[in-house]
């Protein structure tokens, strides 16, 4: 029987990843007037309050004043011409938050096809308790694991911070032992496949998946990393990235800049305004790089390379980016729980280009055009290098254990890939 390669329970595909938010918080009640008192005029704000209290009092379906609320909302955003906007239900407002934070609530631990612990996250609360690489779970809250779709192992095992989850694992002796382990916040791994390409020259790759508020500091010590083994050059891949949030995206440029423009902002209300490189976060304004791109890199990847080509800082290379050049804003309300998701205006690149044609298509060619242009790759490899840019780093602490018991995790090879040794090409020309 063939061993199946360990997939990773912990981690969350980042559907916001088209999205570059400006997030703000507001509080509401389960009426309609105060929800909508600054969206409408006084004559529209009494047609609202009386079709709600119309329904509510005299509807043979007995519709409850939430169940209206959340109903006017969403056809209100759905009424929209906006391809971004969205009307986020209560029964997903925690993913959306999760997601957009980079954070959930977990018991972080890398596992196999077969319900086996791959290795924990050392700080975990499951590590803590003396679960490890080989240990074998078997019940989830009394729920025998073989009754579970392996698909479905998150929803099993996340839930709020703090929270607990029952489980019986099976040690690698043989013993059957139950634990108590409580949820913690689990980061999303949004920031992988570090490592050294070419030695000799000390050409360094990264990929960052996506833009969450764990991404800086996981990109920061991921440079640390590939700086101690040698980087002369990098190549930042920003392939197959949709975005994430805004201020995530800046900083992720501002290691490689002086504190120069990152984007312009063009607000529906209000002035345009710029964004700027955070001077303290310039740890690499030197550094060559190299930033690949291709036609599913949109929003904070387009950022991100738009303002490194501006500054002269990296050249990018691959096919055009998919050009989502707005911004959108989302409020949050509560009592019910819900979020909304608007196109709130345009960003420009720093020399005040507008990337932006999917919502007004006469704007011609979108996306941003690459220095060195690729042919676009197929769907094959397409597929083979995102399977290996979601691997996650084995830590230190777990590599024996790992390597015993699991081989084939470690053996794998990174699949051919024609533009990464197209770009470690062109920086070696570049350091001579």
């Amino acid at each position: 029987m063939s061993k199946a390669t360990p997939t990773v329970f912990c981690a969350r595909s980042m559907t916001l990843g088209a999205v570059l938010m400006l997030s703000c918080i507001l509080i509401g009640k389960a009426i309609v007037a105060p929800l909508f008192h600054d969206l409408s005029t006084p004559s529209e704000q009494l047609t609202l309050e009386l079709v709600h209290n119309s329904l509510e009092q005299h509807s043979i379906f007995s519709p409850s004043g939430s169940e209206l609320l959340l109903a006017g909302a969403a056809a209100m955003v759905d009424s929209l011409s906006d391809p971004y906007a969205a009307f986020i239900p209560p029964k997903d407002i925690r993913n959306f938050e999760e997601e957009s934070s980079g954070l959930f609530g977990g018991i972080g631990v890398m596992l196999d096809k077969n319900w086996r612990i791959v290795f924990p996250l050392p700080n975990s609360d499951t590590a803590k308790q003396g679960i490890t690489t080989g240990d074998a779970i078997l019940e989830i809250d009394g729920k025998d694991v073989s009754t579970i779709d392996f698909a479905e192992r998150a929803a099993e095992l996340s839930g709020r911070p703090g929270s607990t989850v029952s489980l019986k694992v099976r040690k690698l002796n043989g013993k059957i032992v139950e634990h108590q382990v409580k949820r913690q916040p689990v980061p999303s791994i949004t920031v992988s496949d570090e490592s050294i390409i070419d030695t000799e020259h000390g050409i360094a790759h990264v990929s960052i998946k996506s833009f969450a508020s764990s991404t800086p500091e996981e990109l920061s010590s991921a440079l640390q990393r590939l700086n101690a083994l040698g980087m002369q050059a990098l190549i930042l891949d920003l392939r197959f990235n949709l975005g994430g949030q805004l201020q995530d995206a800046i900083d992720v440029a501002s290691y490689f800049l002086s504190g120069e423009v990152v984007c312009r902002l063009r607000p529906h209300v209000g002035d345009e305004y710029l964004k700027y490189a955070d001077s303290q976060l310039s740890l690499y304004p030197d550094l060559p790089v190299i930033v690949l791109v291709n036609e599913l890199s949109a929003s904070g990847s387009e950022v991100v390379a738009a303002a490194l080509r501006d500054h002269q800082r990296a050249k990018l290379m691959g096919t055009r980016t998919y050009g989502k050049g707005v911004f959108q804003k989302v409020l949050s309300f509560r009592d019910p729980d819900f979020a909304i998701k608007f196109t709130a205006g345009y960003y420009l690149t720093p020399s005040g280009e507008i990337i932006e044609s999917k919502i007004e298509d006469d704007r011609g060619p979108h996306g941003l055009l690459p220095d060195f242009e690729l042919e676009r790759q197929t769907d094959a490899t397409c597929k083979a290098i995102k399977l290996w840019a979601s691997r996650i780093r084995v830590p230190e602490k777990y590599a024996v254990e790992v390597a015993e018991l699991f081989p084939e995790y470690l053996q794998q090879s990174r699949p051919k890939d024609a533009w990464i040794d197209t770009a470690a090409q062109q920086l070696i020309a570049d350091l001579k």
